[in-house]
């Protein structure tokens, strides 16, 4: 089926009569001879008449012929054939994969390597009249001229940021229907199966991919400090390996400059490294392992904050509170002593409960008031809740709570957890305030896993400032605690809002601060995933992607525009028309010489 780009100029078509118009007006009958001495030239008049108006009419046709040829080329026409000398105006997406995986090396030679070969190739074939955009591992899809593209293509490093492939699929259509030419998408890929995702993209996809599997490979893919803070005794850091090589990995891990400990961790398994002891403060902890084909997953980083244990004093007729205190004093998480008070309001840094008489929250709050504590307790709810997954606790059912309540407007900061959006555990200053007792009728916590590390954190970590230890990978969201206005990286600072979420830009480490307060860390790593470097199969690929055409790299290049199947006609209707003005100039000049 032919269609036309500019079909405004099909108006022209009605000039195919002209020629025939002018034929007409010029259209004469020979004058009648009567005189005798002249009949003897009948007969050649009559011959040569014929031959002239068989010349006048072929002089026609020509003329007919190239103003329709003209006209219908102006209109840019488009045929749907599978492939054409030069292709119709058209918009395509090319989808470059520089994540992580692309730093894989395959015979001396990274993958990103052919990757970008390929994307130049592509972008040749593109000319002026097409829209073209490069969509990279950023998310961001940039529109510019062939040229100016290869040479971003030609500046591309392997990228620390996950490729979601199909969500970059996804944004690629959306991107192509803001353009009214014919469209489609060429992901350029190691086709990595943990990258593969469906897509809602509805024009044609042509997916190349390098031939060949992908490397054997073993990564650090997790580790895990541990509760925190260490005491100035140290503690251990949890080491994960991950990948699918057979011979296991050797992994040193580190804290700060300190000398490292080493152990031999086959795949897919964990090994712990008692490290310390160290002086209070922020340390890092590294983690690597012997290089091997993709290096970017051989390093991992965490933070660790060392200090000395809480020194906490509770109330033993609480059975639930003096359980989880005697657990964590056992294990070394806290001390006795007057530093903290939990479950009540002391002198001192404390994590205040409700009390159990309802009729005791008045007095409590007027307590909060002369402390200087910007929350109140409000009216009791009983309607069953959930927590909102956070920094600091998952989502977990509670049954009763009293609604926390800022006293000012400007007050309304430090919220550590809440159920339904509503505050549930607060800070202001070194109080901590808790909407439910820790009982079971109020909340099913005291008897869940997740109890012993919260009432470790909120002891040792957010009633004495230190809101939270994050993890998180380049290019990720990752929730910031409510206090936090500052992000940073050695001399690098971001301004941030408190309780919004920060994408960190690269792998490292980050402080939070709140003011000139440092308030936390974030651990920035790459993405487990991407350890994994096998590709998906062909099957997984169509089901996901069902408009995808799987080609190897090599027929990228040919597929990318002919996969819109639209080649342009206006080339050989223009060198048609060319040959018919040559034929009427023939045609005409000879006529001319005959009359």
């Amino acid at each position: 089926m032919i269609g036309f780009l500019q079909p405004w100029a099909l108006l022209g078509l009605p000039l195919a009569g002209l020629p025939l118009l002018l034929h007409l007006m010029q259209r004469r009958d020979p004058p009648t001879v009567e005189f005798p001495a002249v009949r003897y030239l009948v007969q050649v008049t009559e011959e040569h008449q014929r031959r002239l108006k068989l010349r006048h009419w072929l002089l026609l046709l020509v003329r007919t012929l190239l103003v329709l040829a003209v006209v219908l080329a102006a209109a840019g026409p488009a045929a749907s054939l599978a492939r054409g000398a030069t292709h119709a105006p058209s918009a395509l997406v090319v989808v470059l994969d520089d994540s992580p995986s692309s730093a894989a090396v395959v015979a001396g030679t990274p993958r990103l390597t052919d990757l970008r070969a390929a994307a130049r190739r592509v972008l040749e074939r593109a000319t002026p009249a097409d829209a073209v955009w490069l969509l990279t591992s950023d998310g961001i899809a940039r529109r510019g001229s062939p040229a100016a593209l290869r040479a971003r293509v030609d500046s591309l490093e392997p990228s620390r940021i996950r490729m979601d492939l199909g969500q970059a699929l996804t944004l690629a259509g959306e991107v192509l229907a803001t353009d009214g030419r014919p469209g489609g998408i060429v992901a350029l890929t190691d086709l990595q199966a943990t990258a593969l995702s469906a897509t809602t993209a509805r024009v044609p996809i042509v997916v190349a991919y390098p031939a060949g599997p992908a490397p054997e490979n073993t990564g650090v893919v997790g580790l895990d400090p541990g509760a925190q803070p260490w005491t100035p005794e140290g503690g251990a850091a949890q080491a994960t390996v991950g990948g699918d090589a057979a011979t296991p990995a050797a992994v040193a891990v580190q804290l700060g400059d300190r000398p490292a400990r080493q152990a031999l961790v086959p795949a897919g398994t964990t090994s712990s490294f008692a490290l310390g002891p160290a002086l209070p403060g922020w340390w890092p902890v590294t983690a690597v392992q012997g290089a091997d084909e993709f290096r970017l997953d051989d390093r991992r980083e965490a933070l660790v904050r060392v200090a000395p244990v809480a020194r906490v004093a509770w109330d033993p007729r609480d059975r639930y509170i003096d359980a989880v205190a005697g657990v964590l004093a056992a294990s070394g998480r806290i001390r006795p002593g007057t530093e903290l008070t939990f479950g009540a309001l002391g002198p001192g840094a404390s994590v205040v409960l409700p009390p159990a008489d309802p009729a005791a929250v008045g007095a409590l709050n007027r307590a909060l008031e002369r402390r200087g504590v910007g929350w109140r307790y409000a009216a009791l709810v009983e309607a069953a809740g959930v927590t909102d997954s956070g920094a600091l606790l998952g989502r977990e059912a509670v049954l009763r709570r009293y609604r926390l309540e800022p006293l000012r407007a400007a007050a309304a900061s430090g919220v550590v957890a809440t159920v339904g959006g509503a505050p549930w555990i607060v800070r202001t200053g070194d109080v901590v305030l808790l909407g439910s007792r820790l009982e079971p009728a109020w909340t099913p916590l005291p008897l869940r896993a997740a109890f012993l590390p919260l009432v470790d954190a909120l002891l040792n970590r957010v009633a004495r400032g230190q809101l939270a230890v994050l993890e998180g990978a380049p290019g990720e969201p990752v929730l910031l605690p409510d206090l936090v206005t500052q992000v940073t990286q050695g001399e690098r600072r971001w301004v941030v809002e408190g309780g919004a979420a920060f994408r960190p830009p690269a792998t490292g480490l980050y402080f939070l601060l709140a003011g000139r307060d440092t308030v936390g860390g974030l651990a920035a790593n790459l993405d487990p995933r991407e350890s994994a470097l096998a590709a998906a199969p062909a099957g997984q690929v169509r089901r996901l992607w069902p408009t995808a055409r799987l080609l190897e790299l090599a027929a990228a290049p040919d597929a990318a525009f002919a996969a819109l199947g639209r080649a342009s006609l206006a080339g050989p209707l223009l060198w048609l028309a060319f040959l018919l003005a040559l034929a009427e100039v023939v045609l005409a000049s000879g006529t001319r010489r005959a009359a």
